[in-house]
């Protein structure tokens, strides 16, 4: 007898055999979602997904020079300055500005002349520090600001997926920091790579170590102590104080360096035979040797501890996402009161949190509410608040049709739209409460288009001089940021609301 479906199990069925079904979403939905979607299909698909956050800044060019671990900070200067000598020979570069703070941190930012900001020449400059930097080794180079990105560093970069650990006790931090990491590389299926533990200060650079893990079974066969091997290391780079003496009636500190100290590397270390008594061995026979990061700096957040699990994943972003929010949900699980996992942040405007277009929601609220009080009707206010998704049809054709860019002065067109397509129909629908109490007895549709012949041109002189008073933040296009998408989105809104105004307010506002 076939079993009886309960439950969620019935959902289930129920889903897999409609919507779920591969006819369904192979088949039917492009189609549906083409004659369904509208205008709000085209943005979301064309202008939103691709859509970036822009700040309103100078073009200029980033260059920023690192050292290797054990350089100081007076060689860093040294190069820094070749590098400020070459960029001051053009005359297009207005000025720089060079920050060094340390021996792996130093940054020179390059501004231009007005007349060349926007030209060709940042590109030609960006190509000549790349081979500049290229000349002048030992440091790791980066360029950007312009173009792509450029860089000669030789490790693996900035890692991409980044998971954010808070809590009040630093050591248990960590010790909730290397479960994390043991999970990644366990229930990853091999797609996670290089898991490494950092501070959650972004601006952090760690220091690098070699450390040295002895295999003791190796050791035991061979019959070599642990000491014995540091013994021999120690002859090799042994560099240090023994003991002090007086001369010429002054102290002097007795210095005891080896005679291979500049000589004897890593790679002899793993490579060049180890004398031990009568015998010689390799290293990777005894042990090996790996360079790790070490030295986090100890970042706090009102008062909590941080610590950032970073790591690179193969494979594309929902799929990397998904994996990490598998990880976080069965972390959180374990963790005690006092700690917790941060959300991935974002810089600046987060076009992908969702919480800021709930505000749009509460602003159609309180104009609902308003309006609701001075007419005393529900039916009303719901044919003025309708107005604003209509005016949002024209910001949506407005991005798609003309390729803009879509950033936060577009949100805040929203804004601007849900008052003024709301003040337009407000005008024509209060004037004709009023005639209507006025002449109770005449036709409902002449008071309404007495009323709407009495509104209709402040209300186009109101919308035109809005779009008009916006022009000018569409002179400079789309280099203009936050300016440029408020004014063209609030441009397009009050011109498509137009036709809500003449088509659509009456069928709402007029009784049969």
């Amino acid at each position: 007898m076939p079993k009886e479906l309960k439950g969620d199990d019935m959902w289930t069925t129920l889903y897999n055999n409609t919507l779920g079904s591969e006819w369904y979403n192979t088949e039917l939905r492009p189609h549906l979602e083409k004659v369904l979607g509208g205008s709000l299909r085209l943005f979301t698909e064309e202008v939103f997904e691709s859509s970036f956050y822009s700040e309103p800044e100078r073009t200029t060019l980033q260059v920023t020079g690192s050292m290797p671990d054990g350089c100081t900070i007076e060689q860093l200067n040294a190069v820094i300055l070749k590098m400020e000598n070459y960029i001051g020979q053009f005359e297009e570069v207005s000025l720089y500005e060079t920050r060094i703070n340390s021996p792996k941190s130093s940054n020179i930012t390059i501004y231009f002349k007005d007349e060349f900001e926007f030209g060709g020449f940042p590109y030609t400059l960006k190509s000549m520090l790349e081979s500049k930097s290229i000349s002048l080794g030992g440091l790791d180079w980066t360029v950007s600001g312009v173009g792509r990105g450029f860089s000669n560093a030789l490790r693996t970069g900035y890692k991409s997926n980044r998971i954010t650990l808070e809590g009040y006790n630093y050591d248990e931090l960590f010790g909730y920091a290397e479960m994390l990491k043991q999970q990644l590389e366990v229930n990853s299926n091999g797609r996670v790579k290089d898991v490494e533990i950092t501070s959650g200060h972004w601006g952090s650079n760690a220091l690098n170590e070699y450390v040295l893990d002895f295999d003791r079974e190796q050791l035991a066969m061979a019959n070599v102590s642990q000491n014995q091997l540091y013994g021999y290391l120690k002859n090799q780079v042994h560099s240090g104080n023994v003991a002090s003496i007086v001369q010429d009636h002054e102290l002097q500190q007795v210095r005891l360096v080896s005679d291979t100290y500049q000589k004897f590397n890593v790679w002899d270390l793993k490579h060049a035979p180890i004398t031990i008594g009568n015998k010689q061995y390799k290293l990777d026979q005894l042990a090996s040797i790996e360079k790790q990061k070490s030295g986090n700096t100890i970042q706090k957040n009102n008062q909590q501890y941080q610590l950032t699990v970073a790591y690179d994943f193969l494979g594309t972003y929902p799929l990397a996402q998904k994996v990490r929010e598998r990880n976080v949900e069965e972390l959180q699980k374990k963790l005690p009161i006092g700690y917790r996992v941060l959300e991935q942040s974002h810089r600046g405007w987060n076009k992908k949190d969702s919480k800021q277009y709930y505000y749009l929601f509460v602003v159609i609220f309180i104009i609902f509410f308003v309006c609701s009080i001075l007419l005393e009707s529900l039916r009303q206010p719901f044919a003025i608040i309708s107005m604003i998704p209509l005016s949002f049809i024209g910001v949506f054709l407005t991005f798609y049709l003309f390729d803009f860019n879509f950033d936060q002065g577009g949100y805040a067109s929203f804004i601007l739209l849900c008052g003024i397509s709301v003040n337009s129909a407000l005008f024509i629908i209060n004037d004709y409460n009023n005639l209507r109490k006025q002449y109770p007895n005449r036709n409902t549709q002449q008071l309404y288009f007495k009323a709407y012949n009495y509104k209709i041109i402040p209300v186009i002189l109101t919308i035109v001089s809005t779009v008009v008073g916006l022009v000018p933040f569409v002179w400079h296009g789309q280099n203009e940021a936050f300016w440029f998408s408020f004014a063209v989105g609030a441009i397009g809104g009050l011109v498509f609301s137009l036709t809500g105004i003449y088509f659509y307010l009456p069928l709402f506002s007029i009784k049969k």
